[in-house]
């Protein structure tokens, strides 16, 4: 698990919400993807809290993070 803080669930696009995008950079993941937790968030009632994943690149180099 990556130990730096993930964005609000509100803040991710489609396919970042979804699993098929890198959460920090946005890169397509086809293999090789890494469970980094759970991006937390809600609209009025509505839980948007989604299990999101990184590339390696972002994990094993913070750096590389891009910012949502």
């Amino acid at each position: 698990m990556s130990a730096h803080r993930l964005p609000r669930a509100q803040t991710l696009t489609a396919e970042q919400w979804a699993g098929r995008a890198c959460v920090w950079c946005g890169v397509p993941l086809a293999q090789g993807a890494i469970s980094v937790g759970i991006a937390r968030g809600c609209v009025g009632s509505v839980n948007l809290d989604a299990e999101v994943f990184a590339c390696p690149d972002c994990t094993t180099n913070p750096g590389l993070q891009g910012g949502n």
